[in-house]
């Protein structure tokens, strides 16, 4: 009898279009091998922090941003909680703020995850760029930081065999 290779993972979702189609992989690794997963937003308040600093966001309008992401935050987890409920797959979900990519390393390291599950830059369809494979700030730094194995996803017909899951 084999036993699974992973128990525990995180999924970073963001509201991109990248993001829902790793959840939705995600999902179907949780049903399939029965692993724990954890969806996880981060609010960036670096960002906004550093937008204030320097007179992009007065901080009357730095309290409303940062709310607005709160709330885009809450919508996306409960939409992947919602995807997850659709196919009989328990979650957790967490809203964390700070830093992307050390909140999420940081979320790995105390839900003891053994894998990272993140969205990839899909091309949106329709365009017949050359295909490179850049990754975002966030992902090179959890690729070159992370205690564990990191996946990141790039599958845009996800969408037709999560229905079929």
């Amino acid at each position: 009898m084999s036993k699974n290779f992973f128990k525990k993972m995180i999924v970073a979702v963001n509201g991109h279009r990248s993001s829902v189609h790793s959840a939705m992989y995600a999902i179907m690794m949780a049903r399939s091998y029965n692993i724990a997963v954890k969806f996880i937003y981060v609010v960036d308040t670096a960002t906004v922090k550093y937008l204030s600093m320097n007179k992009f966001l007065v901080s009357d309008e730095r309290l409303d941003y940062e709310e607005r992401l709160k709330e885009d935050g809450e919508r996306y987890l409960a939409y992947a909680q919602m995807l997850a409920g659709s196919k009989g797959v328990k979650c957790e979900t967490e809203l964390r703020s700070g830093g992307v990519f050390n909140e999420i390393l940081r979320a790995a390291d105390e839900f003891e995850a053994d894998v990272i599950i993140l969205g990839g830059n899909e091309k949106e369809d329709g365009h017949h760029d050359i295909k490179r494979n850049v990754l975002s700030v966030d992902q090179s730094e959890i690729l070159a930081h992370s205690k564990c194995p990191v996946m990141i996803i790039q599958k845009p017909d996800i969408e037709k065999i999560f229905k079929i899951f």
